[in-house]
C-alpha cells in the first residue's frame, strides 16, 4: 500500500504562496483543496499531471477521516475505487485540481478575511 504522494509543481507553488500570505501548512491546503474540487464536481480523468512538487504523507493529508475522504471522492466519482487507486491517484488529482480552486478563491477574497470566504464560498456568486 502506497502512503506518499508528491504533488504537481504547481500545486506547491500554490501552497508556499497561501503559506506565506496566511500561515497554513501544506497539509490543512491539501484538505482544504481535495474539499473544493469535490465541491466544484471534478471527476479524474485517469491522467496525472507532473509529480515535482510536495511529499506528502497519507496520514498527513487524510489522517483518521481516509474512509470519508474515499467515500466523499467515490461519490463525488459515482463509482467505487480500488484502494490502490484512490490513493496515491485519485487522492492527488483531487489536492492538484482543487489547488487551482483555492487560488482563484484566495484571489476574490479579501486579505484579511479568506477563511470567511472560503466558509461562504457559494455565496459568492
Amino acid at each position: 500500500m502506497v502512503f506518499r504522494t508528491k504533488t504537481s509543481k504547481k500545486t506547491m507553488e500554490i501552497y508556499e504562496e497561501i503559506k506565506k500570505r496566511e500561515g497554513l501548512q501544506p497539509f490543512a491546503l491539501a484538505k482544504v483543496s481535495i474539499a473544493l474540487a469535490i465541491h466544484a464536481g471534478y471527476t479524474f480523468e485517469g491522467e496525472l499531471d507532473d509529480s515535482n512538487g510536495l511529499d506528502l504523507n497519507r496520514q498527513t493529508i487524510t489522517g483518521d477521516n481516509d474512509l470519508l475522504y474515499k467515500k466523499l471522492i467515490e461519490m463525488n466519482e459515482g463509482k467505487s475505487i480500488p484502494e490502490e487507486e484512490y490513493f496515491p491517484n485519485y487522492v492527488k488529482a483531487y489536492m492538484d485540481h482543487g489547488a487551482i480552486l483555492l487560488e482563484q478563491e484566495c484571489k476574490y477574497a479579501n486579505k484579511n478575511d479568506m477563511y470567511c470566504h472560503l466558509v461562504n464560498v457559494d455565496e459568492g456568486i
